[in-house]
């Protein structure tokens, strides 16, 4: 083999390793990428050498803690709102609650009282009711009494009156006994007469104007001194009969 290209070979090899040795410490060195701050990558220098190199520390393994998931604030005001919601809605039927339990005590309270105001008004009638009938019971039962001893009082006058009457009444022969006349009296306070009318005729002339004869002749009739009961005499209708002139 030629000397030239031993040489030439040797000369191409120092250059391949010259460039070689020159790449290895042209390159940069490896940076290790951790999320946790607290690990940190430490190296050791050996020597500036050729054979120097750097070790890196094995990181420690830690495991994070696990993050909590953020609501956003939209989200979180919307739910806000809607317990707001629901809170008020709850305080709202709490107080419809109340006040349609107020109404209803309020309206059973006046019922109630409407009912006792009508019970009292109806015993109210009631007793008047019965005191006016009571009363008026009492009024007949007076003006019953009074009638009854009115009624007995005239009655006790007209007997008198008819009595005084007969004694003045001379009764023609050829008139019928069983005959009777009504009159119509009027008298003035203490019995004195003032007129004499027949009022229903017995038939017989001569019968009617012996009756009114008599009544005229008996002045002053007999009356009460009451001016009450008098009244009851200012004017009156009187029926006589002969016979009773004839019996007395």
């Amino acid at each position: 083999m030629p000397k030239y290209v031993i040489v030439s070979f040797v000369i191409h090899v120092l250059v391949l390793m010259g460039l070689v040795f020159n790449i290895h410490f042209l390159m940069p060195l490896p940076v290790v990428e951790n999320t946790n701050k607290q690990d940190v990558i430490s190296a050791v220098i050996l020597g500036d050498v050729q054979t120097s190199t750097i070790l890196p520390r094995q990181p420690v393994m830690q495991s994070a803690p696990p993050k909590l998931k953020t609501i956003p604030k939209e989200l979180s005001q919307k739910i806000i709102s809607i317990k707001e919601e629901e809170k008020n809605r709850e305080r709202l039927a709490k107080e419809l609650l109340a006040d349609i339990e107020k109404q209803n005590k309020k309206q059973k309270q006046l019922q109630q009282k409407k009912l006792q105001a009508r019970f009292e008004k109806l015993l109210q009638t009631q007793a008047e009711k019965s005191l006016r009938q009571q009363l008026l019971n009492e009024d007949i039962k007076i003006k019953g009494t009074q009638t009854r001893q009115s009624k007995g009082e005239i009655n006790k006058y007209k007997a008198l009156i008819l009595q005084v009457i007969s004694e003045h009444w001379i009764v023609p022969v050829q008139s019928n006994k069983k005959l009777y006349c009504e009159l119509m009296i009027r008298l003035a306070p203490g019995g004195m007469v003032l007129d004499v009318a027949v009022t229903k005729s017995s038939g017989d002339p001569a019968l009617d104007h012996s009756a009114r004869a008599a009544v005229l002749k008996s002045s002053p009739l007999p009356v009460p001194n009451d001016s009450i009961a008098f009244e009851a005499f200012r004017q009156f209708v009187l029926k006589v009969k002969p016979e009773h002139v004839v019996n007395s």
